[in-house]
């Protein structure tokens, strides 16, 4: 079977990764085939900017991060330690953050459809949401008083 694309993800928060939050949500897109988890690192980035990273299985025994761990599907090592640098760049100096690599999996039953028929996706961006909300706010914006 065709994979889907794979994309990074970096999710920040101020403090701890709140993992028992988010891991219902991680959970939901793999049972239901939307995403399939690749790959998940634990990246840190200190006040004066120095990065370290951590694999999963470093916080045994943390309730937060054993939430989590049951959705990766496929751990492959595939996030280098060059891809935490340079992906740790978009992260704010003292925060803490996940970097996922998924693999869309609704897209690689639509690439192997249109394989099928004779055809090729030739490409597939992402918008990042702040972009489509920007744009959303000024084609649709707010009205006044409500």
């Amino acid at each position: 079977m065709k994979r889907g694309p794979l994309e990074f993800v970096v999710v920040e928060f101020a403090g701890r990764i709140p993992g028992r939050r988010i891991a219902p949500e991680l959970h939901r897109l793999v049972d239901q085939e939307i995403v399939r988890i690749i790959d998940m690192v634990v990246v840190d980035r200190a006040a004066d900017g120095a990065v370290t990273s951590h694999e999963l299985r470093e916080y045994q025994g943390d309730e937060d991060f054993e939430a989590i761990d049951p959705a990766i599907q496929a751990v492959d090592g595939l996030i280098s330690e060059r891809d935490v640098q340079d992906l740790a760049e978009a992260i704010t100096p003292g925060a803490q953050a996940l970097v996922l690599l998924f693999e869309h999996r609704w897209l690689a039953g639509v690439r192997a459809v249109v394989a099928e028929a004779g055809g090729e996706i030739v490409l597939a961006e992402r918008i990042p949401a702040p972009v489509v909300d920007a744009v959303e706010a000024v084609v649709h914006p707010a009205p006044v008083g409500g």
